[in-house]
């Protein structure tokens, strides 16, 4: 069996992609211990107060209601379920197509919530990586949906 660069790289950044998701979804299961900072707590009950949602206020906020929701914990199943299926070369392809709503929610959330520019750049790169090793499997996609889309 002949391997070129491109499937190694596609392999490699696979197996970053899966490994990092894998983390990220155990780590929502893993109780925090918060330290208490009276500071923070006073900026949530003044931007409540004064209705003044400014970044990254409302985009802590809304992190603190998905996760006391249970929300986050099904997303962590789903990068955990993501990143099992893209591990295993045959079931790759599923893997990535579960994994890519989870990447561009979290790239939109941080890109219209949060006003750090490294964690815009971080998550859109996740979201981008996973773009491209979709792109590997273009004709696989185009024949499942029977469409000719032209790139």
């Amino acid at each position: 069996m002949k391997f070129s660069l491109v499937s190694y790289t596609h392999g490699l950044l696979a197996v970053l992609l899966a490994a990092f998701f894998l983390y990220a979804g155990v780590k929502k299961f893993i109780p925090k211990e918060r330290p208490v900072n009276p500071k923070a707590n006073l900026a949530y009950i003044e931007s409540i107060e004064t209705n003044n949602f400014e970044n990254p206020i409302s985009f802590r906020l809304a992190v603190k209601m998905l996760s006391a929701s249970g929300f986050l914990k099904l997303i962590g199943v789903i990068q955990i379920l993501a990143g099992l299926l893209i591990i295993i070369p045959k079931t790759r392809l599923i893997g990535l197509v579960f994994l890519l709503p989870i990447t561009l929610n979290i790239f939109a959330f941080h890109l219209f919530m949060d006003n750090r520019m490294d964690e815009n750049i971080e998550t859109g790169l996740f979201f981008l990586v996973n773009l491209l090793l979709l792109l590997a499997y273009y004709k696989k996609i185009t024949a499942l949906v029977g469409a000719k889309i032209k790139i």
